[in-house]
This record gives C-alpha cells, sequence and structure tokens, in this order.
C-alpha cells in the first residue's frame, strides 16, 4: 500500500514553483567557528521554514502567500555543523565528492570556460548551505524581498554566519495580447515550467504525464523500481532527543526521510549568440522576407517547442498559440509516431532531455518505464544581473542524483551518441563548440534538421550556456532540521 505524504514534514518547494511569488533570491552562506550558535540560529529557522502542509492550510483559508523559505546543505554545511563523518559518508556519493570534483565536472561538461575554476561560486569548501527566499515583486520592486532578506540576514550574521554569494531571479510573465498572463519564459526566449512530472498521491492536472512514484523525488517512499530509495542514516545512539525515526530492524535512525537531493547551477544564456546562429541559418537571400518565418521554424526544430509553448509533435510546420495556451494539450503528446523526428527532432532539447516513448524501438511501453526513471521536478527561474548577463538559476530535485540528473545531462543530453545519432548534443543546452576547451573545432559540432527528401545538417555550433557556479544540496525534512540544530 502506497504511504501517505507526511505533509508537514517536507519542504512545500517539492511541490510547489511559487508562481504567485515571482521574484526569488538565493543566498550562499558559510558557518561561523561557533557551532552552537550557527545551531540556534537553525532551531530558529526551522520554525519558519515553509512546509507542504502549511500551503495547503493557507491556500484552504484563501490566503494569499506572500513569502516562502527554505534551506538546504552541501556535505561540507553538514560537516560543518559537526556531522559525523560517519554520518556524511551514508549520503550518495555524488552529493557527498560535490558538483565540482574534476571528474564530475568533466562528466556533466563543466569544462572549458565552464569550469569550476571559472564559476562564481561553489568551489570545494566554499558553501555551506543555500537559504531560498520567495516574495512578490521584481527587480524593479524589490522593496518585499529587500526587507525580508534583512531581518534573515540580521539573525544569521548575529549567530556567525557569512553570505559567500547572493543571486537573485524572476519569472517573467508571457501574456495574451489581451494582458492576462499564460505562463512565463526563460531567456532564449521560451516559455518555460511546461513539462514536469506528477507525483503520486498529489492532484494530477489534466494533460500531465503518468503520476511517478514519490520515491523518485523524496526520501522514504517507494520509487519506480518498487524500492525505497537509498537514505542517509544516523547511529540511534546520536539521536538522544529522538526526532527522527527508527529504520526496521536497525540500530540507526533515517535522517533522509521527506528530505531530497537539490542540484542548483548559475546557468549563463549567450542570447545574442543563439539569436546570431538561428539568423544566419535562417537567411536565403533568394528569399529574405521569408527569414523570420524560417528563424521561428529553426528555433522550434531546436527546442521541440515553439517559443509560444506549443509542441512540434503537435504542430510542427506552424505556430499554434492557441495550442499553447491549452494546460490540457501543451503535454499530452508522444514520440513513438514520428521515429525519424520529422515533426519533433530526435535532438531537440525537450526529446534529449525526456525521450518519452521513443527510447526503445518498437516498445513504447518499454520506452515510458525507463523515462519515467529518469525525471527530474526541475523548480529554477530565469536571472538577470547588473552587468547584463541572464541566464536560468537552474533547480533540480531528485531522489537519486546520478541516476537522474546526471544521468539526463551525460547520457541523453551531452552524449553525441544518442537517438541513432553519432555527432551531436543537445542543441540548446549541450557541451558544443567552446573556443576555451582545449582541442575544441566547430566543424565537429552540429544540429540535424530531419526533412524529406533531404535533412538538413548545420556546422559549427557553438555552447549557448554556459554554468557559472552550482553544487550539490541536501534538503531536509522538517524533523531532519530539527536533528541537525539539535
Amino acid at each position: 500500500m502506497e504511504k501517505q505524504l507526511e505533509w508537514q514534514d517536507i519542504q512545500a518547494i517539492v511541490f510547489a514553483g511559487y508562481g504567485e511569488l515571482r521574484f526569488s533570491r538565493y543566498v550562499f552562506l558559510q558557518l561561523g567557528e561557533d557551532v552552537a550558535r550557527a545551531k540556534t540560529w537553525l532551531r530558529e529557522l526551522s520554525e519558519e521554514v515553509t512546509t507542504m502542509k502549511a500551503l495547503q492550510m493557507a491556500r484552504a483559508r484563501g490566503d494569499k502567500r506572500r513569502q516562502a523559505l527554505h534551506v538546504a546543505f552541501t556535505a561540507d554545511g553538514l560537516r560543518a555543523l559537526g556531522l559525523d563523518e560517519k554520518v556524511v559518508e551514508s549520503f550518495l556519493p555524488e552529493f557527498v565528492e560535490g558538483m565540482a570534483a574534476e571528474h564530475r565536472a568533466r562528466a556533466l561538461g563543466d569544462t572549458g570556460g565552464s569550469a569550476p575554476r571559472k564559476w562564481r561560486f561553489g568551489e570545494p569548501g566554499g558553501i555551506h548551505l543555500v537559504l531560498m527566499l520567495f516574495t512578490q515583486g521584481d527587480e524593479q520592486h524589490s522593496e518585499r524581498m529587500d526587507d525580508f532578506h534583512a531581518r534573515k540576514r540580521q539573525r544569521y550574521e548575529a549567530h556567525g554566519l557569512r553570505e559567500v554569494f547572493v543571486q537573485d531571479a524572476c519569472l517573467r510573465a508571457v501574456c495574451h495580447e489581451d494582458g492576462s498572463m499564460v505562463g512565463f519564459k526563460e531567456a532564449f526566449g521560451y516559455r518555460d515550467g511546461l513539462a514536469q512530472p506528477t507525483i503520486e498521491g498529489t492532484h494530477q492536472k489534466p494533460g500531465q504525464s503518468a503520476p511517478i512514484k514519490a520515491g523518485e523525488f523524496i526520501l522514504g517512499y517507494e520509487n519506480q523500481y518498487g524500492q525505497l530509495p537509498f537514505s542517509p542514516t544516523v547511529p540511534v545512539e546520536q539521536d538522544a532527543q529522538g526526532l527522527l525515526p527508527p529504520l526496521p530492524g536497525a540500530r540507526s535512525k533515517d535522517l533522509g526521510r521527506n528530505g531530497t537531493y537539490l542540484v542548483l547551477r548559475k546557468l549563463s544564456q549567450d542570447v545574442e549568440a543563439f539569436e546570431g546562429f538561428l539568423a544566419e541559418h535562417a537567411h536565403d537571400p533568394e528569399d529574405p522576407q521569408g527569414d523570420a518565418a524560417r528563424k521561428e521554424l529553426l528555433a522550434a526544430k531546436m527546442m521541440g517547442r515553439w517559443r509560444s509553448g506549443a509542441p512540434l509533435s503537435l504542430c510542427p510546420m506552424k505556430d499554434d498559440r492557441e495550442l499553447a495556451t491549452d494546460s490540457t494539450r501543451t503535454n499530452d503528446f508522444l514520440y513513438a509516431d514520428d521515429p525519424h523526428g520529422l515533426r519533433c527532432p530526435v535532438n531537440s532539447h525537450i526529446r534529449r532531455s525526456n525521450p518519452r516513448d521513443s527510447l526503445v524501438p518498437g516498445d513504447p511501453k518499454a520506452s515510458l518505464k525507463v523515462a519515467d526513471r529518469h525525471q527530474i521536478l526541475r523548480r529554477g527561474r530565469p536571472y538577470r544581473d547588473p552587468d547584463g548577463e541572464q541566464g536560468m538559476v537552474f533547480i533540480a530535485l531528485n531522489a537519486n542524483i546520478r541516476r537522474q540528473f546526471e544521468f539526463i545531462q551525460q547520457t541523453w543530453m551531452n552524449n553525441p551518441k544518442f537517438g541513432g545519432h553519432y555527432d551531436s548534443r543537445d542543441p540548446l543546452m549541450g557541451d558544443n563548440h567552446d573556443p576555451e576547451r582545449e582541442g575544441s573545432r566547430p566543424e565537429d559540432y552540429s544540429v540535424t534538421i530531419p526533412a524529406e527528401p533531404v535533412r538538413q545538417r548545420l556546422t559549427g555550433l557553438p555552447r549557448f550556456v554556459h554554468t557559472r557556479g552550482g553544487g550539490y544540496f541536501f534538503l531536509p525534512g522538517i524533523q531532519a532540521l530539527r536533528f541537525l540544530a539539535s
């Protein structure tokens, strides 16, 4: 029997995208030498973290949420809190090693201009935790966020914590011609956040895919393999206050239950290079008036959706803005009946990041079964820095970093051998030509647009998205937070 989700113990960001709280601030902190003071602060903070139960109750009362707060820790942060090294080692090895580890950076494509040594934050030992703040407002109207952050800063600085890096991000609205909002877009102009998996035990909206077991995203619940995900443990004697749930048949307590792993990456998007690539390859000197339409079609073929959000699988040759605003249809499509990618290219971003029913030729059910074991929850938001740089604060939630986030990044998006192709990566997010990477040659990077009778192969594909920082974090349940503060 499926275990009931313990809403009161789960941080609400697992379920909530906070579309009503468009402004967010990510404050990366380091603990001071006085661990006791830091734990006092953490005890107070654990009572302020937004839980899904609190969010449900507020919505039931009709209260409009004005702010939310979440916290997550690196492995170094857990050590700094005094957690026993054997307990730290019971977490997933990729979390313990960290995103910036040399072999992991290579696997993720964090090389050349995206190498960890060039990041603005995320070097080993540099960050202990991230405080995630959400309020109403935007970059031009940040008074609520500034006030919210100032109150939190006063408390954490008084307890010896210091800021390492602060990053703002804000959801950008996509509106109808009548001014009504229909969604949000990212820096390249595409509508974002359309294809989120549904967690079993939550309300499934029309048009969403079949529910995914909660254990794919939350520790302590059954996953797609019919098993409980690997969870960090604490010896019984170290939980003197009895805050953590016991593990059956073992002298250990479950530190991971109702928590999850949070992947955070600051991804800079080179909008100028992207638009330049589209313009160059859409231009036809014999038909210059058709350049704009060809440019948008090429952009759609690279993404797998039109910038409006309408999927190519349902409208392959012309954007359908009415379809794009129909939430029951924007995610209701598969790929098995388009094996060669004539409608939605096999190498397009959304098809590579989630191949749906097209992984195993001739067996859509087996394909979906495999794809469902490599899903992530995305909670990212666009940013625009004062120096003009723009991009995405990418956030993924998953119970197994290697099988979910890293697999998608390495095996599906950056692998040149994917879906019958042998020489191309994800055209938008892939590790494409980077002049700062030794040995990188433009002619070795391409994107193929299937067509009949002749396909189109565009070479010299540059890297459009560069990593500027990041880390692997553990997002604890509330009881685990209280334990860490005890």
